[in-house]
């Protein structure tokens, strides 16, 4: 799970371009110049606490795997693997070639030269996340996966040191300079699409003990750019490396995809389809689209859809000045959580159960879609969106938009209203629901939402906001009664999306402090079984057993909007739409603007 910002697969895909001037300009070397909501601090992959900073990540660094961007549902090719992995029938072991020939770029702690990519490099990168100096945002990511890598890291924390690299494991071992075997400590057939994160990218070990802490700024990788210039949250310079390799578009496609878009305007084309490409943020939404409109960005996340459309399209003043909206549904996810150990809303008693569900039940989501995203959201009736393994075609909720009926369910557990219209508790004490919010403008605005869904069932909320990082850890901690947090697809697969309700992911991925023996016994099976029907049967099972118990219910989640000049090639993608740092360009002479 990764914060939440502007719907997180909106933002991975804004990686694309700009220039000076209204049109493409003249010059040695076009600029595309990208307006995003933040500037990641970091730069090493181990210590990116949101999407958008391993998104901006992939343009630096290798994975063993990258995601189709263009395959209707998610697959994985190989990038700096000569192949797809060799797996055995039990999924506890997968053996990867790393590509020769594929360079890091020139630095002191290889001569000043530069030096090839090998396995180690890999094994090395994958140790990093578990190293308790770092303490990487994405260590629930691979604990419990590797054989020996948890016990390895057990060792350095009690002896309050980092990890030791140079120690052998069963579960990661370099058999020769371009082989990798890695052995899981359990079955999971999904692991693969795990190593096409840049979580897990290629890290030379020398140049991050070279530099020291000072790697996050100064990273080196095998990737399509090197970084110019940057300055933390502020401003991002990528420009071509030279030493990069041949790769085409074509390359990042399965064979059935190739057959199936054959002329796709990127076939043929090489990576990276850009120069240098320039990213800033602009905390104003009415000065970024401004900033679009005289040709001194290229291409924004319109993050306030309201000041360019009219009616769901783009204002046709904007269309006149060379401008494209760009529109998708996002593969995210949003929810809102209730705490299972809260006193008033929590604990699995058919009273708090009734009373969970009528809250549910009372959430307009064509009001939210109006009221917040301008019209663009997909309203969403289960945890998995659409796309990746373990979503539901026709599922219905039962706990969606029904106020008559969530009246009467309170009506019927002694929730009874009071002189004031507000209910009570069976004892006849005032039943007041704690609700926990951001301290943004948008955060009291879905606080009046929020109030007055609640108040269409008689139920009094107590509205407290606070800091985001505060907000989080008080949801880690389980103390709050109801809030809202979205989710991003770390790994392409329904699995990782439902283990916001695994009993033992409570205190990191599982806010709602959710605890259910059955839905853990599934939840398990499925990280061991292979894609089908029978692992799809189980994904409904688990979703079935949390709207019963409605530890959460969905939410409507914002499209991908994003605006650009017309000469802007792409976006491209949908889960992987971190190649947009490759694949985004500029149009060639005579092609339309339109985008996928």
């Amino acid at each position: 799970m990764k914060p939440a910002l502007p719907t997180i697969l909106g933002v991975l895909v804004m990686v694309a371009g700009l220039l000076s001037g209204t049109a493409p300009a003249a010059e040695s070397v076009r600029t595309l110049r990208v307006g995003m909501p933040i500037v990641p601090d970091t730069l090493d992959p181990v210590r990116a606490s949101d999407m958008q900073a391993l998104m901006l990540m992939a343009g630096l660094y290798d994975t063993l795997y990258t995601l189709d961007p263009l395959a209707p549902s998610t697959a994985i090719v190989p990038l700096a693997a000569e192949a797809l992995p060799e797996i055995s029938p039990d999924y506890r072991t997968l053996t990867v070639r790393v590509r020769r020939g594929i360079l890091f770029t020139p630095h002191r702690s290889f001569g000043g030269k530069p030096r090839e990519l090998v396995a180690a490099d890999f094994a090395y990168g994958i140790r990093r996340v578990l190293d308790p100096r770092l303490r990487s945002p994405g260590l629930y990511l691979l604990e419990g996966k590797i054989e020996g890598l948890d016990e390895l890291a057990d060792r350095a924390k009690t002896a309050g040191t980092g990890l030791d690299y140079d120690a052998p494991i069963p579960g990661l071992v370099v058999l020769d300079r371009q082989t990798l075997r890695i052995t899981l400590a359990r079955p999971d057939p999904m692991f693969p699409f795990l190593l096409a994160n840049v979580l897990l990218a290629a890290v030379p070990r020398e140049a991050v003990e070279a530099e020291g802490d000072a790697y996050s700024q100064s990273p080196v990788g095998t990737g399509a750019f090197i970084v110019e210039r940057f300055t933390p949250r502020q401003r991002l310079v990528y420009v071509r490396n030279p030493g990069y390799r041949r790769v085409l578009f074509d390359d990042l496609l399965t064979p059935s995809t190739r057959t199936g878009q054959p002329s796709h305007p990127m076939r043929g084309v090489r990576l990276p389809a850009a120069e240098r490409i320039e990213f800033s943020t602009t905390p104003e939404a009415s000065a970024e689209l401004l900033a679009v409109r005289r040709g001194e960005l290229d291409l924004i996340v319109l993050g306030a859809p309201e000041l360019a459309t009219s009616n769901g399209q783009l204002k046709p003043e904007l269309s006149r000045e060379g401008l494209v909206f760009v529109r998708r549904p996002s593969p995210s996810s949003y929810f809102y959580f209730i705490s299972l150990r809260d006193p008033v809303v929590g604990g699995n008693d058919r009273t708090r159960i009734a009373l969970r569900r009528a809250i549910a039940m009372s959430f307009d989501d064509d009001e939210w879609v109006r009221v917040f995203d301008a019209g663009f959201s997909t309203v969403r009736q289960q945890a998995v969106p659409p796309g990746v393994d373990g979503y539901l075609d026709g599922y219905r909720n039962s706990n969606m938009f029904d106020p008559t009926t969530a009246n009467a369910l309170l009506d019927r557990f002694g929730y009874l209203r009071g002189p004031d219209g507000y209910r009570r508790n069976a004892d006849g004490s005032v039943l007041v629901v704690s609700v926990l919010f951001g301290t943004s403008s948008m955060s009291r605005q879905a606080a009046e939402f929020m109030k007055r869904m609640l108040d269409r069932i008689g139920v009094r909320g107590a509205f407290e906001f606070v800091p985001a990082a505060e907000r989080l850890k008080r949801m880690s901690k389980c103390r709050f009664g109801l809030a809202t947090m979205d989710w991003a697809l770390d790994v392409p697969d329904g699995a990782n999306v439902m283990s916001m309700f695994w009993s033992k992911a409570i205190g990191s991925a599982n806010l709602a402090c959710y605890t259910d023996p059955a839905f853990d016994a599934v939840y398990e099976k499925v990280l061991v079984t292979p894609s089908g029907p029978a692992r799809t049967a189980m994904f409904r099972a688990m979703q079935e057993r949390i709207d019963a118990y409605a530890p959460a219910r969905p939410l409507p989640i914002g499209d991908t909007l994003l605006l650009k000049r017309n000469y802007v090639q792409g976006p491209y993608g949908a889960f992987s739409d971190w190649l947009g740092v490759l694949t985004l360009g500029f149009q060639p002479a005579g092609q339309s603007g339109a985008s996928r």
